[in-house]
């Protein structure tokens, strides 16, 4: 039930499409300001080390004025990226925005991957195609533009990769400071990625969850916009722009399944609240399943899911997909509640299966994904094999990082370039040699 908030939730002048930050838990309803991204009364537990908030709060919208605004019309006049449906992320429609583009990204129909696992319907969501290369980008339109909006003048984050290099990029573009703070171990294309981009860049000896519990108590207090997936409740509004160009892309329709490869579950949770905010305002009229896909050596969500028990994992092992391996997700609560609202599913795959996918999608769709951006492919013949997901039925993969970034993995599932004399004969054989 939703509580009567002892606070000024609005303020004079202050943007009337949104109404506040709202207690999953409890109900109550806060101003949109950073500290109120975890509920005050709710709070946070401790459990074995991790922080697991209790008190999530997420942004909810006054969507009857909203529904007066928006329509497909008044869409379709619009460039197609994220901002295309800027009222749905609070945004007035002159407001100026920091942007580099980020959104409308191609929605592939398969044909050989497809045919290859035997399913009839098959679309590839390429969200490497964002302008530094993963999804990260939609999540940073946001945390950056907030970060402008509360007067801030530097942002930081803690990230395996991904949202570091675009907080990097974003807060670049915006001439804001930017520190970020990423495993020792992070592939290199990413850290460079950072620095190029101008940020303060810290490699720490640890895993996310240990880096990230060290951060939030050192950034307390600093004037310092924090920014980390899983935490600053904004980055969650910016995913569910991939759910209305998915929408878009096919008539206004959502297909029957989502299958997202997931770490912090901020993104699978935003598709599902994108999904559910265009059939609340009557623009599409079916809902998705969505499906989590996640390592076997460290998948808190999908253990979450099927122990029906949402905790951190006592410990995780490595995996090629670093971009999804963890203890803990700190955005569980919500993509577990994402899964069962949807009635999906959660699957795990194996590093073996994910370097297979990212094999497959790449010679025979010619797609080239990071690892972190592949394990929703090897998903997927699982839960045909397994009959959750019909082979009639169709399925969107999301795509979420591209295979640049992480050079490495790339390297594992490709064959040896053959070095040739500068010779015409020498080429000439060689061509016939293999192309026979």
């Amino acid at each position: 039930m939703e509580r009567t908030c002892q606070y000024p939730v609005k303020r004079k002048g202050e943007n009337m499409l949104i109404e506040g930050l709202k207690c999953i838990n409890c109900g109550e309803i806060f101003p949109q300001e950073p500290k109120f991204f975890v509920c005050p009364k709710c709070g946070f537990e401790k459990i074995g080390g991790i922080t697991v908030f209790k008190g999530i709060t997420e942004v909810v919208y006054n969507y009857e004025e909203i529904k007066e605004t928006v329509s497909k019309k008044l869409f379709s006049k619009r460039p197609f990226n994220a901002l295309r449906y800027r009222e749905l992320l609070g945004f007035q429609k002159k407001e100026k925005l920091i942007t580099l583009g980020e959104g409308g990204t191609p929605l592939l129909k398969s044909q050989k991957l497809a045919k290859k696992f035997k399913v009839k319907n098959l679309l590839l969501k390429i969200e490497a195609q964002n302008p530094t290369g993963s999804f990260k980008d939609r999540e940073s339109l946001l945390a950056v533009n907030k970060a402008l909006q509360f007067g801030k003048k530097s942002v930081s984050c803690v990230s395996s990769g991904n949202a570091a290099a675009s907080l990097s990029a974003y807060a670049a573009r915006a001439g804001l400071n930017c520190f970020v703070f990423m495993p020792s171990t992070a592939s290199k294309g990413k850290i460079f990625q950072c620095s190029v981009h101008g940020a303060k860049t810290f490699l720490v000896d640890g895993i996310y969850e240990e880096i990230f519990e060290v951060y939030l108590e050192a950034v307390k207090n600093l004037d310092i916009f924090e920014a980390c997936p899983g935490h600053n409740r904004f980055r969650v509004e910016g995913d569910k722009t991939i759910a209305y160009e998915i929408c878009e892309q096919l008539g206004w329709r959502a297909p029957e399944w989502i299958i997202d490869n997931v770490g912090n579950g901020t993104h699978l949770y935003g598709m599902w609240k994108g999904f559910k905010e265009l059939n609340n305002l009557g623009l599409i009229d079916n809902l998705p399943k969505m499906v989590a896909t996640g390592p076997v050596n460290g998948a808190p969500i999908v253990d979450g899911f099927k122990r029906c028990e949402v905790k951190p994992l006592e410990s995780c092992g490595e995996s090629v997909a670093e971009g999804l391996i963890g203890r803990w997700s700190y955005d569980a609560p919500l993509a577990l509640k994402a899964l069962k609202e949807s009635k999906g599913n959660a699957e795990y795959v194996s590093d073996k299966e994910i370097l297979e996918a990212m094999s497959s999608l790449a010679r025979l769709e010619g797609v080239f994904a990071e690892p972190s951006g592949s394990a929703c492919i090897a998903a997927l013949p699982k839960l045909v094999e397994t009959g959750i997901i019909d082979k009639k039925d169709e399925v969107v993969c999301l795509i979420t990082g591209n295979g640049l970034k992480d050079p490495r993995s790339g390297r594992k599932i490709s064959k040896n370039p053959i070095s040739v004399p500068l010779d015409i004969e020498a080429i000439k054989r060689l061509l016939k040699q293999t192309n026979s």
